[in-house]
């Protein structure tokens, strides 16, 4: 028996030139695209966007971490002091090198931040060329209160300003 004679002939698929008389037909006509919608779109948008970089600042917080102590280092014999303000959900307290305020507590209304310019304006007149100031925050002061605590020292004349953690 010879193979293959008992099977159906394969169904040919459309000749070549058959697609290739359909694809370049004449039936098919050029459209022209309007992109003044798009232009007109860009035209408002870039001014627009070009403006608004003029009026969007970034702000930026400048702070610095407190130094850390080597052992063996020698305490200098200068008139400045090692001033931090310890915050706590409490209240804040200035302390200095060797001595320690009491603590100013917080009311109904937040801290007392006129009480803190106050203080740290005292210690800058007895201290003036005392430039940095550290402050120890508890892990649950709010961002709003320490920035406030930040610009309350650039105002007192301190404008380094260390930021710490909290202590023991």
């Amino acid at each position: 028996m010879e193979s293959g004679t008992n099977r159906p002939p394969k169904k040919k698929s459309f000749p070549a030139m058959k697609r290739a008389n359909k694809a370049t037909s004449g039936q098919v006509e050029m459209i022209e695209l309007d992109v003044t919608p798009v232009m007109n779109l860009f035209m408002v948008l870039i001014p627009f966007l070009v403006s608004m970089a003029v009026f969007t600042q970034i702000s930026i917080i400048d702070f610095s971490l407190p130094p850390a102590a080597e052992a063996g280092e020698a305490q200098k014999e200068s008139k400045e002091l090692d001033i931090s303000i310890v915050v706590s959900s409490k209240g804040f307290r200035i302390v200095g090198t060797g001595k320690k305020m009491d603590l100013v507590p917080r009311d109904e209304h937040g801290y007392a931040f006129e009480r803190l310019r106050v203080l740290l304006k005292a210690i800058k007149f007895q201290y003036p060329s005392q430039k940095s100031v550290i402050l120890v925050l508890e892990p649950d002061i709010l961002y709003d209160d320490i920035v406030k605590f930040m610009d309350v020292c650039r105002e007192s004349q301190f404008p380094d300003i260390g930021l710490s953690g909290e202590i023991g």
